[in-house]
């Protein structure tokens, strides 16, 4: 499980600082000065976030805690928590080879490593898993002491792996330490691997597309046209009481990569769904938390671009990796009434979902498909077909193009299911674009199954463009 919490902090450090040509990089001692204190703190930091991101019973592992229950587990820590011996002796030394790794990537000495892994150890049992258990001493000190030795056996390992001729070798040594991903000589980045290049995280700016500056992020997504980019989104629905009540929440971990030429593009959709103080579709009360939702992949391409119009099209593709998971408390279940997000969350499907836009400076356009396989637990047919319709208005623009308002609208016609009206839902969405990309829309139902399954909605995202 930490292995998937160290995956996220790597991930959202990237955001920071990238090289321009990674095989020189490797060869050269960054010039970056670090601070270890600060460093320190950012890993700590990021490990929490991927705690949260990933813990799915969050009443139970992050909020059921208080200042009186921390200090009492802290000061009452317990030898041993009841591991196995494999999650003992062989996770937790390699997850302690991994904090010795990661200090040494970012350019760190041997002793300022070995320090770092004693301190991320201890921070992990007494900080964030003392808020809501007793920590457990042995994993406080199996974790560094097996792990340093380790992790400095994988330093060499793959110092060698990486120089070798043979492509295989070379990934293996990422697979023995993926640090290395993000992390080199003292650099933090994120490789492209449409155009084969790392990118530097930057403030804000328009790509080479002349209708860019007028083109927004969807509360939906993203945009039609390609972008390098990390996104973060989340979604809270106030459902109607007859229809299980309480409320629906999704988050999204979304990244972009384009090409050089900024007419192709690839994206990854990493999607969570949960339910809170609600009923599933029996109405049998659902446990409050999280289940890992499909995940989506996809491809853009712009097929003509002017002053006046784009034409652009995507292609994603939901694979049921929710099913790795087993949905055994129904939370995906809930939300299959909200067709506005149930590729995300249909965990026995696979998805095909093409679309064409049509962009100008102040609308956009498009029509596109969902085609469901293998869709028995939705309706008990093996295949649906949904027709989806979009339309962004652009309504205000400041002059200096940092502050937009948009209206966005959402039509779903689920074709095969004959009994169903059309799905619509709105938004109207404030949009800051200076430094960062952060939006809010206020979420509207307007026809079909969507507007008598809910409310009213909020959405919010953050983008960090890099270049």
């Amino acid at each position: 499980m930490r292995m998937i919490f160290i995956f996220f902090a790597f991930f959202s450090m990237s955001l920071f600082v990238f090289s321009e040509d990674y095989v020189e990089e490797k060869k050269k001692k960054s010039k970056t000065e670090r601070n270890f204190l600060e460093d320190s703190l950012s890993i700590h930091y990021y490990m929490w976030a991927g705690r949260i991101l990933y813990v799915r019973n969050k009443d139970s592992k992050i909020f059921d805690t208080s200042p009186k229950k921390w200090r009492n587990n802290i000061t009452n820590p317990e030898w041993n928590d009841g591991d196995s011996f494999v999650t003992n002796y062989i996770y937790h030394p390699y997850f302690g080879a991994l904090y010795y790794q990661i200090y040494k990537d970012l350019g760190y000495e041997n002793n300022q490593a070995y320090i770092g892994s004693v301190l991320q150890s201890t921070l992990w049992e007494f900080i964030i898993e003392g808020t809501v258990e007793k920590p457990s001493l042995l994993d406080t000190v199996v974790t560094p002491v097996f792990g340093i030795p380790l992790g400095i056996y994988f330093e060499k390992l793959t110092t060698e792996l990486e120089e070798s001729p043979y492509l295989f070798k070379r990934a293996l040594s990422y697979i023995i330490n993926p640090a290395k991903i993000f992390l080199s000589e003292g650099d933090m980045g994120f490789v492209n691997p449409v155009s084969g290049s790392f990118m530097v995280y930057k403030s804000f700016e328009y790509s080479t597309h002349e209708q860019e500056a007028e083109i927004n992020y969807s509360f939906l997504g993203g945009t039609p046209l390609p972008n390098n980019l990390f996104r973060l989104r989340s979604y809270f629905f106030d459902i109607k009481q007859y229809r299980g009540g309480g409320s629906d929440i999704l988050y999204f971990v979304d990244t972009e990569f384009a090409n050089s030429s900024n007419d192709f593009g690839l994206s990854l959709s990493f999607p969570w769904a949960g339910s809170y103080d609600g009923n599933d579709k029996n109405y049998e009360v659902v446990d409050n938390g999280f289940e890992v939702g499909n995940f989506q992949v996809g491809i853009k391409k712009v097929f003509h671009a002017s002053p006046s119009v784009d034409v652009s099209s995507t292609l994603d593709l939901s694979l049921p990796t929710s099913t790795v998971w087993d949905d055994s408390k129904n939370r995906l279940e809930k939300l299959h009434p909200n067709s506005v997000f149930l590729k995300d969350t249909l965990h026995d499907s696979t998805i095909v979902a093409p679309e064409v836009f049509l962009i100008s400076k102040y609308v956009q356009l498009g029509f596109g498909t969902e085609l469901f396989f293998n869709a028995d637990d939705y309706s008990g047919e093996r295949e649906e077909v949904f027709f989806v319709y979009d339309l962004d208005i652009n309504l205000f623009t400041s002059k200096n193009n940092d502050y937009v308002l948009l209206y966005e609208f959402r039509a779903i016609d689920q074709f095969t299911e004959r009994n169903k009206n059309l799905d619509a839902i709105s938004a109207v969405t404030f949009r800051l674009r200076k430094e960062l990309q952060f939006g809010i829309s206020f979420l509207f139902p307007m026809s079909g199954e969507i507007q008598k399954y809910m409310h009213n909605g909020i959405a919010v995202d953050l983008a960090f463009p890099f270049y």
